[in-house]
């Protein structure tokens, strides 16, 4: 009986595994379902090319001026907001140095005057004119030191931005926050301005001296402010690829103040460039990379990409594609690199 049952379980198998091989004879393979795209070949466009860089205004001039020990404080001349001018002075400092050191100038240049009277009728000899006259020239140059380290006097033509001690307290060289500097008054020049930009070093070749940059700022909608091209500095920073432009403009009714944040526009003539559409770049998560996919062999290829100016709809891309290659402008976001597609 049980060796009925056995049997009967045997056959069983067998009929099962012969169907099914039947069956995989017979299947048909089934087609992968590949994603479709849509392509755009890139071609270059010529461009009235314009570079736009964000920029800080900066005083074309600035000091922070403060004495070269510390020391007391006796008066600050001037506040903030007023307008000084170069050689004005601005702050004295303890004048007890000062006073003592111009009594003995005083008495010196009598002496001088005494021995030279002197020496024109014959009473002395040339010597001790002599002698007086190198006393009364070294008292002279003390005198002058200890007035210019107890004087402080503006460099420049400007305006007081900073006062940081008030009239009769301590100097002490301690740094003050705001400028990380010991400093008794800050002047800065406002009639002129500069701002300096670091420019992508592709552009190194094109821009000049001299060239005229357009500045605009978000509290003055719609205005432009005129600057050129002051100055280009000599190297390409290894970390950023860029280079500083040094920019300068007049500002006559001090509309623009150090501080506010302006874009500068430097037309640097036309040119090819790729356009693509701002929609089929793509930014890696967590980073600041961007990417696009192009149409290679029946795939998608994924290319990181650098980026220039925004014109319109459309982002210029400095590198990572080429013109005439196929950019995916839609599926671009569900595909992956490598992975095939259809068009």
């Amino acid at each position: 009986m049980k060796a009925s049952k056995l049997l009967s379980v045997v056959l069983l198998v067998s009929v099962m595994v012969s169907c099914k091989s039947k069956s995989t004879e017979n299947a048909q393979p089934v087609a992968e379902k590949l994603t479709k795209v849509v392509t755009q070949v890139i071609e270059p466009v010529n461009i009235e090319r314009q570079l736009r860089y964000p920029a800080t205004i900066q005083a074309y001039k600035e000091n922070h001026l403060a004495p070269a020990t510390a020391g007391r404080v006796e008066k600050v001349l001037v506040d903030v907001g007023d307008n000084v001018k170069a050689s004005q002075v601005v702050a004295l400092l303890d004048r007890t140095s000062y006073q003592q050191a111009k009594i003995q100038f005083d008495k010196l240049k009598l002496d001088l005057k005494r021995v030279d009277s002197l020496l024109k009728v014959g009473a002395i000899p040339q010597q001790q004119y002599d002698q007086v006259k190198m006393q009364y020239d070294i008292a002279k140059t003390n005198l002058n030191f200890i007035d210019d380290n107890t004087t402080l006097k503006s460099p420049i033509d400007g305006v007081v931005t900073g006062k940081y001690i008030n009239d009769g307290e301590l100097f002490s060289m301690s740094p003050v926050a705001s400028i990380g500097k010991p400093a008794v008054v800050s002047i800065m020049q406002l009639d002129k301005l500069k701002l300096l930009i670091g420019v992508s070093a592709q552009y190194f070749a094109e821009v000049k001296v001299g060239m005229k940059v357009i500045v605009t700022t978000e509290i003055y909608k719609g205005k432009e402010f005129v600057g050129s091209i002051e100055r280009i500095y000599p190297t390409i920073d290894n970390l950023t690829k860029t280079f500083t432009v040094e920019v300068v403009m007049n500002n006559p009714n001090r509309l623009l103040r150090p501080g506010m944040f302006a874009t500068a526009h430097i037309n640097i003539g036309k040119g090819d460039a790729l356009l693509v559409p701002a929609f089929a770049i793509l930014k890696q998560s967590g980073t600041n990379e961007r990417y696009v996919f192009v149409y290679e062999n029946g795939k998608a290829v994924r290319r990181t990409v650098e980026l220039g100016s925004v014109y319109d709809d459309k982002i210029e891309v400095i590198s990572g594609v080429n013109k005439d290659e196929e950019l995916i402008v839609e599926g671009q976001a569900v595909v992956f690199d490598g992975q095939a597609v259809t068009k």
